[in-house]
């Protein structure tokens, strides 16, 4: 198979309607007699269907719902949405990712995390996005809030990106599509394909449900509401300089299973982290603390060398981001000699801590 098409993802509209979803599959049995997403409104959520040509009215966002479509004689794979329903015998079902969200929706018991889940695995466009900010990315946000999310931009490796623009010839969506293209399809589209005993060819990419490339219509507002959703979990937090981050702690808290739906790549945080463990080894006392300016001082200039904003604001700095990031934990502090250095946000009892390494 040459290509993928890719339908217009739709999301909830309305700005932190997180559970419309979950209401909407509530009140859909699991074995239904609809053959289409217009008989899914018109039989079990009281929406108006057009009677001139079906259409559904003011209610594009159910499509979200759908998973695929796999025409074989023309060996076409098409993916619709996030994949809570999909066709069996003719007729629509609830899948079991759906079932599973719908009892914790009626028992309030985190169906905002499953909700998130279910974006990562099966939403092209919301994991190249989470793809980036993984692995080094950073929306740069221009002064303006989430409401105004067609302005950010995306920045990783010195690039900047704009993939939530409105105007059609500023918006990298498609182009960052092509780039990360097998993060963006992800393993569990894969694994239907396997499934389905379908290859895809040397070079293949995403295109539209048709045209030659996935459609960018009203795509600041469908992608609004995933990032909408982060925000109220947590998952995006603002480091030192302003830059809006994922906070990968508690992302990996959310979801348990972060590393097989995604690859993240190793950076030189790893060698800075076991800089900073060889460092306290050396500067410890027998219970485990050290002086938090001198072990620093270390890790400033084997890897931070352009740093101009001093000690003091560089120990504020990777202490901050060091939590945030879930790179470490600080168990205990207490106040040191004046030797020891100014201690971490000014804090005399912060001269001196104990840190507990989670790499």
């Amino acid at each position: 198979m040459k290509h993928i098409r890719l339908s217009i993802e739709r999301f909830w509209i309305e700005p932190g309607n997180f559970e419309l979803w979950c209401e909407q599959l509530s009140r859909i049995p699991q074995q239904t007699e609809a053959k289409s997403m217009k008989e899914i409104a018109s039989f079990y959520l009281n929406k108006d269907v057009i009677e001139k040509d079906k259409k559904l009215d003011r209610s594009k966002e159910l499509f979200g719902l759908l998973g695929y479509e796999y025409f074989k004689r023309t060996s076409q794979f098409e993916i619709k949405g996030v994949f809570f329903l999909e066709r069996f015998d003719g007729h629509l079902k609830l899948t079991e990712d759906a079932k599973k969200i719908v009892n914790s929706y009626i028992n309030d018991d985190g169906w905002e995390v499953l909700l998130a889940r279910q974006l990562l695995r099966f939403s092209p466009r919301v994991r190249v996005v989470i793809y980036m900010l993984l692995n080094g990315g950073y929306f740069n946000t221009n002064g303006t809030p989430l409401d105004f999310i067609g302005r950010w931009q995306l920045d990783m490796e010195g690039t900047s990106y704009h993939p939530f623009a409105s105007n059609p010839q500023k918006n990298d969506m498609n182009h960052l599509l092509e780039q990360f293209k097998v993060e963006a399809l992800g393993n569990e589209w894969m694994k239907f394909l396997l499934e389905k005993e379908v290859e895809l060819e040397e070079g293949w990419s995403f295109i539209g449900s048709g045209g030659r490339e996935p459609a960018i219509t009203n795509l600041t507002a469908f992608m609004r509401a995933p990032m909408q959703l982060f925000e109220y979990l947590d998952w995006f937090i603002r480091d030192e300089e302003g830059k809006i981050i994922l906070n990968k702690e508690k992302v990996s808290k959310d979801i348990y299973d972060l590393g097989s739906l995604f690859t993240i790549t190793q950076t030189d945080s790893v060698d800075e982290v076991h800089t900073l463990k060889e460092t306290i080894l050396f500067l410890s006392d027998d219970r485990g603390f050290f002086p938090l300016e001198p072990a620093l001082e270390q890790i400033l200039i084997k890897h931070y060398p352009s740093w101009d904003k001093g000690l003091s604001r560089f120990v504020d700095y990777y202490i901050t981001n060091g939590i945030n990031k879930g790179i470490f934990t600080v168990i205990a502090h207490e106040s040191g000699q004046p030797r020891h250095g100014r201690g971490y946000l000014g804090k005399r009892e912060y001269q001196l801590i104990k840190l507990d390494i989670h790499r």
